[in-house]
């Protein structure tokens, strides 16, 4: 497999682990350039071949680009992609790669998808970082509570073409900054990780448009056996709902103790989402709401 690596920082930590996995997956393996590199890395790292511009990419006989750095975000690399005439199936992020289950046909499979994931926190934004997806969804760097998602879930499509408006600010106390706080509808919902009620509005507008409704995951956790009892009855193909307690309904995804460590439990649940702890197989989650079980030790 020749493989060019796309840097978009001199972060690289994930890099290694990446390209050991395609390695194990598929045999023999070579770097064959790099493109986008900082000048760090151009010195200190000549043994991963030349540097290629990326305007040459496209006559370059390639497998696979692997975008690494830290905090990289894919789509904005596709976009620019597509302006070099660069095939999106060959596009990679090294974290993706590291991601137990990984291969490059599920990878394929889940980015033709379109899977839109509405979800009740900003577990949606973090899976859909992780594995490089676009946001399809407008449920992303906020929260809401149990009973204000499972009203938006009600009927989404009506309660989601509602005007989102604003009902104040609230502090967020991780970083003592000011957020809105907007109501859809009946529902009220925490912009926390957005500034100001403008800006909020528009990014919700936009990824609203976005939402492909034939393909479709719904995702809430709680610690209250009632409001999982209605979460499941809402009549959704694909749905996921974190709780740290044995349940037998088939929605209920149990995180154990040992995992969440004494922590808020929404923290836990936002690391399954960040690859910072192992519990399922996140790629059978997306494709089919399903809870396999994973054990990266084995």
């Amino acid at each position: 497999m020749r493989i060019v690596i796309w840097f978009q920082s001199p972060h690289f930590h994930v890099l290694g682990i990446a390209l050991g996995v395609l390695n194990r997956l598929y045999g023999s393996t070579g770097v064959i350039g790099l493109t986008n590199v900082p000048p760090v890395v151009n010195m200190q790292n000549k043994v991963f071949g030349a540097a290629i511009e990326k305007k040459e990419l496209a006559s370059t006989d390639f497998d696979l680009i692997i975008v690494t750095g830290q905090d990289t975000s894919l789509p904005p690399v596709l976009k620019e992609a597509a302006t070099l005439a660069l095939d999106p199936d060959k596009i990679i992020l090294d974290r993706t790669i590291c991601i137990p289950g990984f291969t490059l046909e599920k990878y394929r499979r889940l980015r033709r998808s379109k899977l839109s994931i509405l979800s009740m926190n900003c577990w949606g934004g973090l899976i859909s970082h992780a594995f490089g997806l676009q946001f399809l969804s407008p449920t992303v760097n906020l929260y809401m509570d149990e009973p204000d998602f499972l009203r938006l879930l009600s009927d989404p499509k009506l309660n989601l073409d509602a005007e989102l408006r604003f009902y104040s600010t609230a502090i967020n106390d991780e970083d003592d900054h000011e957020y809105p706080v907007m109501m859809l509808g009946a529902s009220k919902i925490h912009m926390i990780h957005y500034n100001d009620a403008g800006s909020a509005r528009r990014k919700w507008e936009e990824r609203r448009l976005r939402i492909n409704w034939y393909n479709l995951l719904v995702m809430m956790y709680t610690e209250r056996r009632d409001m999982l009892e209605a979460f499941d009855r809402l009549p959704f193909g694909k749905k996921v709902c974190f709780v740290p307690f044995e349940s037998d309904i088939d929605c209920a995804f149990y995180i154990p103790p040992d995992l969440v460590r004494g922590r808020n439990f929404y923290e836990a649940v936002n690391d399954l989402a960040a690859n910072k702890i192992f519990c399922f197989d996140l790629w059978d989650m997306l494709f089919y709401g399903l809870r396999t079980p994973i054990n990266v030790n084995s």
